[in-house]
């Protein structure tokens, strides 16, 4: 009986969850990810899986949720990265081991520019919102979706990062306090708000939502107590107290928020929207939702929101139809009722100039590449924005291309060039003067004349950001070093060894390597295992054939295994569902494995003995000796965990860690995988996710995290020592060690290519001393004040005991104390910690 009630509990639960949108599941962050995939791949299974349903985004949320996942098939939540970043630095500290802190040489390697030669829709990384003070349009602020908080104050022509300490650097929305422009607020995931009150210098975690990626936050424009924000999963907030504090005003079915605007001149109306429209006449402490009129009625798709001063009655609403456009509306009575425009059999979020192209059909990345802005004087001039942008000069009625997505193709057009899938647009500024800015995969755009469409229509303002979000990385063994990458959105791109980057291929670029005798050919792959190859370090590609049925396929991994022999010049392997080999670098391809009836995620060959190959599919490892003939599994256990990346040995081919999602998190086998034994020891409780050998005879071990490097030897024993001074708090998805110039290369997804000179014991700094650190709370005055007597700048992050951020300040000099306010901190205990060149330490303080 009892197994009859469990197994009509479980279907109970799955029918629940095939019953919601596996959106909504992510939002929730409960689920595990398993049942989310499920959930995901069965709608899938009815709009299909190509270009423009959202399926894209998905395997890439997939492809980072597995990787993330515990033993438990479950995400942890930002505030457990927050305490666990806090605990480990606590704990270092409490052992004596911040004096031991390896003093790394980390140094930023780009790319902050494009340079297409064959990459075919060239940018530098995705910008997820952009905030503009409207009291002096040169001061811009931009979020990067994994790359923080970014300033400029010179119209974009340079940039300065302002979060690059902080435990949590995705960014999704950004706010410039319109009555005080030195005040910011950024929404990340996890409902977390941050603000900083001295334009960027230093941060606090301001409010928390509970859950669900902040979509848009809206101050009120001449009462900064009053804020507005909408929530994806998690509906609509309002606060009255400058942001400490949040209710909700509403949490239909679908519990989305996408939008929310004031209605011009009076923000005592406030229209707002998620999968339905509402609108509010009592400074939102009530919303009636908005049908239409007649026949004109709103569908159930995602929805944005346009506005213009220039005449405050009118109300435009954007819809999306299962990704694709699905209307506009029109209201002359400041959102009382609705009129549909007649746009039918078009599609403005497809990848076409032409909006009745049939090939862009129900194609679309709505809501995440989807707006819609009025120009401030004039409410006939609407821009709306999908792959590409276009414009109407008559109220919305018809609209023409201003964009395209393909650089060859927008010359030859006449119209713009911008980055597909247009994330945000934003008029700045007042009167006819207005700007138009762009946040899109690649970067900010601006179109300083929106009302002159050319060419020239857009200026790329990205130049400087740092944002490029890797997922691999191949480096040559040679001095200066060629690098090649593939990234999210922008394509594959190489350093070459001018020092110079060129974007050599699109699309989502993913695996790729250099030739080891001739740095000029190299090879890449996009999403889902399509190869291309170069031989003049990317100014042209040629064609790499795929084994038969396989490559390019949405079916497969999304990162395909694809690696070149160590020894034998022109073989090269990839990894679908089997492992396939080319003598001919990739013109014919012959299996050498069974058909393991999954996807193999990872694949590698021993340095020194290519007989000896390795791989893993989900948490199961196998291994052969002989080339490939027979293959065996691994008697290895994870629990549930999965392996996130295989590392053989430089010199003994039978030796081999892997990164894992389990509790261990590192293991090594001496044995080809026969037997292991774990390496957690003292890492902190983050996924690891890439892992690098260094030939030093000492067999040096550096793990990447989700924050972090850190590097382990014989010497060192049963220890892991932070190898992080000067690398931001991003992901890193690879390492690589390139033995011609002695340095560890690090993909990072959010912050480009970082590179270190190799671990050297002679860089410990053993003689650093923290007894001067001192911390004065001053209950009379709330402030506090932080001495440290040292001439040099440094970091200042404070936690509370849950491990959420409480305070960021970067390139603060404490010789003679620095001063904050901490009134808003309640009683307690608190964690001060610093960071600097010489190494971190941190402090317990008591509030009373």
């Amino acid at each position: 009986m009892k197994k009859i009630t469990l197994l009509f509990t479980c279907f109970l639960f799955a029918f629940s969850l095939y019953g919601q949108d596996y959106k909504e599941l992510i939002a929730e962050g409960n689920h595990t990810v398993e049942s989310i995939v499920a959930v995901a791949e069965q709608h899938f299974d009815s709009v299909g899986r190509g270009r423009g349903t959202g399926y894209k985004p998905f395997k890439r949320w997939q492809y980072f949720a597995e990787r993330a996942m515990d033993e438990t098939g479950k995400l942890k939540s930002p505030e457990y990265y927050y305490n666990e970043l806090q605990n480990y630095n606590a704990r270092i500290n409490d052992e004596g081991l911040a004096s031991r802190t390896v003093v790394g040489t980390w140094e930023e390697m780009g790319p902050t520019y494009w340079n297409a030669t064959s990459g075919y829709n060239p940018g530098v990384g995705r910008i997820t919102s952009v905030a503009v003070d409207e009291t002096d349009l040169n001061h811009i602020i931009v979020g990067g979706e994994t790359g923080g908080v970014w300033r400029s104050i010179d119209g974009g022509a340079t940039w300065t990062v302002l979060t690059d300490n902080l435990a949590n650097i995705d960014v999704y929305a950004l706010a410039i306090d319109p009555q005080n422009s030195s005040h910011y607020y950024w929404g990340s995931t996890g409902g977390s708000i941050f603000k900083s009150t001295d334009s960027g210098a230093t941060w606090t975690l301001h409010g928390n939502l509970s859950y669900g990626t902040v979509n848009k936050i809206l101050i009120h424009p001449t009462n900064a107590s009053i804020m507005y924000c909408s929530v994806q999963g998690n509906g609509l907030y309002k606060s009255v107290d400058g942001g400490l504090t949040w209710s909700s005003i509403y949490f239909v079915a679908t519990g989305t928020g996408y939008d929310i605007e004031f209605k011009p001149g009076d923000p005592s109306v406030i229209y707002a929207s998620g999968s339905s429209f509402y609108r509010s006449t009592n400074n939102g402490t009530s919303f009636s939702q908005i049908s239409g009129v007649g026949a004109d009625q709103f569908s159930n798709g995602p929805k944005m929101i346009g506005v213009s001063a220039n005449d405050p009655t009118v109300v435009y609403v954007l819809e999306a139809s299962g990704g694709a456009f699905g209307g506009l509306y029109k209201s002359t009575d400041s959102g009382a009722t609705f009129t549909k425009l007649d746009h039918t059999g078009k599609n403005y979020f497809g990848y076409s100039s032409d909006p009745e192209d049939v090939g862009d059909v129900g194609v679309g990345q709505a809501p995440r590449d989807m707006d819609i802005v009025v120009h401030p004087n004039d409410v006939n001039d609407v821009h709306i924005a999908g792959v590409n942008t276009w414009r109407s000069i008559n109220g919305g009625i018809d609209f023409l291309n201003t964009s395209q997505w393909v650089p060859f193709n927008a010359a030859s057009q006449n119209i713009g060039y911008c980055h597909a899938d247009v994330d945000i647009l934003l008029f700045a500024g007042a009167g006819a003067n207005a700007k138009l800015f762009l946040g899109t995969d690649g970067g900010i755009y601006k179109a300083e004349t929106p009302s002159i469409v050319n060419s020239n229509y857009y200026t790329d303002l990205t130049t400087g950001l740092g944002i490029r979000q890797f997922y691999k990385i191949g480096i040559s063994q040679t001095d200066p070093v060629v690098v090649t990458g593939g990234s999210q959105d922008n394509g594959s791109s190489v350093l070459g060894s001018d020092g110079n980057w060129t974007d050599w291929w699109g699309a989502d670029g993913m695996e790729g390597f250099v030739d080891k005798n001739n740095s000029q050919i190299i090879y890449g792959t996009t999403q889902f295992g399509s190869f291309i190859k170069s031989f003049n370090g990317g100014s042209s590609v040629s064609g790499v054939t795929q084994p038969d049925g396989k490559g390019g396929q949405n079916t497969w991994n999304w990162v395909v295994p694809f690696e070149q022999d160590p020894i034998t010049q022109d073989v090269i392997y990839c990894a679908f569902d089997e492992v396939y080999k080319s003598i001919d670098a990739g013109s014919t391809w012959t299996s050498i494995s069974q058909n393991f009836g999954a996807d193999v995620d990872h694949f590698k060959v021993a340095p020194t003995n290519n007989q000896m190959m390795y791989l893993a599919i989900n948490g199961v490892f196998w291994y052969t000796t002989n080339g490939g003939t027979t293959w065996t599994a691994s008697s290895l256990n994870l629990g549930g965990g999965w392996i996130n990346e295989i590392a053989v040995h430089p010199t003994d081919p039978s030796k081999i860690a892997i990164a894992t999602t389990n509790s261990q998190k590192v293991y090594i086998s001496t044995d080809n995988g026969v037997s292991w034994t774990s390496m957690l020891w003292d890492l902190p409780s983050f996924s690891a996710q890439a892992l690098a050998w260094q030939n030093n005879g000492q067999d040096g071990l550096y793990v990447g995290m989700n924050y972090g490097v850190y590097y382990t030897d014989n010497d060192l024993g049963n220890t892991w020592v932070p190898f992080n001074n000067g690398l931001p708090n991003v992901r890193i998805n690879e390492l690589e060690v390139n033995t011609a110039d002695n340095r560890l290369y690090a993909a990072t997804y959010g912050r480009g290519l970082w590179r270190s000179n190799v671990y050297d014991e002679a860089l410990n700094v053993n003689d650093f001393e923290f007894n001067d650190f001192a911390i004065y709370p001053n209950p009379a005055t709330n402030e506090l004040n932080i001495k440290w007597n040292t001439s040099e700048n440094v970091s200042v992050r404070i936690f509370n005991t849950q491990g959420k951020l409480m305070f960021y300040g970067k390139d603060i000099n404490l010789l003679n104390g620095f001063k904050m306010d901490v009134s808003s901190f309640n009683s307690g205990v608190y964690f001060v910690k610093l960071n600097s060149t010489k190494g971190e330490v941190t402090k317990k303080l008591i509030l009373k």
